[in-house]
């Protein structure tokens, strides 16, 4: 879903666009690009699926908020429709072409239905981790954030429905974030789970989401705006100092802090981060993000970050270079980029008036 279909607080008359969504969206798969390239040493690329989990939770909850807005109900069975028609085509063209590459000998992996099945219906995250057996090609590990992500949605509509009623309120989300906070740390600490376990499964990652779900209902109800003053020195301070919080926890390497506190300190130092980018887009730090191609990418992100890593892997595979060279890097961007803007012209693009259609009301 593009960040220019909808935009936090406005009616339905107003403007429909998020400013600096589409670039934050490019922000976070360049950096898992580059991370997958060759650069994880430098490029963190955990830290952009964070970014991507925590935009699509503000997304999602800015889009919910403004249904209920319209029509004081959310139609669910729509939402998940509407999830379909977006998700859908992207993977299982990327599926069919992952496969179709590792059949002709031009990428490393085989086929295994279970895996396939695990990763077209989203429980590939946990079909990992503890399948006796599988097998996919390699690159498409990513998709486990996918899960993630679809598991999350199938309860935040109804968790959303008891908020806007009344039924909950944001005090329950913050007992939420400090509960799986807690969580992670009896996984870790209890039941000795290791770092890439906490960080692919979904009951340790919900909160990334939640985070971003947090700050759009903050926008919603008025009260980010005092939490997140709008004075030139008071926005610098919040973003000097949430880029200081992101930085220490891209420099703090003990497992214990990164399987527990990183994801919770990351969720907090973001919200001011995307409040003021989405508010201020006329700042100086955040002009870049609304660059014209740096929107084009975000726009094709979903689909580039399904087939990055299998295009990388596949031309080190044939022999034309080691993860890190320059070439692997350009041609895999080149690559990536005219696959997503294929999928998006003829697979994306041509279901967007159906999806405008499946409102439920």
């Amino acid at each position: 879903m593009s960040a220019s279909e909808v935009k936090p607080g406005a009616t339905a008359s107003q403007s429909s666009y998020i400013p600096s969504l589409d670039g934050l969206r490019a922000v976070s798969i360049l950096i898992v690009f580059l991370s997958h390239a060759g650069y994880g040493h430098i490029v963190p690329g955990g830290f952009g699926v964070t970014i991507f989990f925590f935009l699509s939770g503000y997304l999602i909850t800015t889009l919910l908020t403004r249904e209920w807005d319209r029509h004081g109900e959310i139609a669910q069975k729509a939402f998940y429709l509407r999830r379909v028609v977006r998700l859908a085509p992207p993977i299982l063209i990327t599926l069919i072409v992952s496969l179709g590459l590792a059949g002709l000998g031009l990428a490393r992996g085989s086929f295994d239905l279970m895996t396939v099945f695990s990763q077209i219906f989203f429980f590939f995250n946990y079909y990992a981790l503890y399948a006796s057996e599988m097998a996919t090609v390699e690159g498409l590990g990513i998709l486990w954030s996918l899960a993630v992500e679809e598991h999350f949605y199938l309860i935040w509509p109804t968790i959303f429905i008891l908020l806007a009623r009344g039924r909950l309120s944001v005090r329950t989300l913050l007992a939420l974030l400090v509960a799986i906070l807690l969580w992670r740390m009896v996984r870790f600490f209890g039941f000795g789970a290791r770092e890439w376990t906490i960080y692919i499964s979904t009951d340790t990652r919900f909160d990334s989401l939640l985070y971003g779900c947090l700050l759009a209902l903050l926008m919603w109800t008025g009260r980010a705006r005092t939490l997140f003053p709008d004075g030139v020195w008071a926005r610098s301070l919040y973003i000097l100092g949430a880029l200081v919080v992101l930085l220490l926890c891209l420099v703090i390497r003990d497992d214990a802090f990164r399987s527990t506190l990183r994801y919770s300190l990351q969720g907090l130092a973001l919200m001011p981060v995307f409040y003021y980018a989405v508010t201020r887009p006329e700042d100086l730090i955040f002009r870049p993000l609304n660059w014209g191609f740096m929107r084009k990418i975000g726009l094709w992100s979903y689909t580039i970050y399904l087939i990055h890593h299998v295009i990388i892997k596949a031309l080190v595979y044939n022999g034309l270079g080691r993860e890190g060279d320059i070439q692997i890097l350009l041609l895999s961007a080149v690559l990536s980029a005219g696959f997503a803007a294929a999928v998006y012209r003829w697979a994306e693009k041509p279901l967007h008036p159906l999806r405008r259609k499946l409102t439920g009301h």
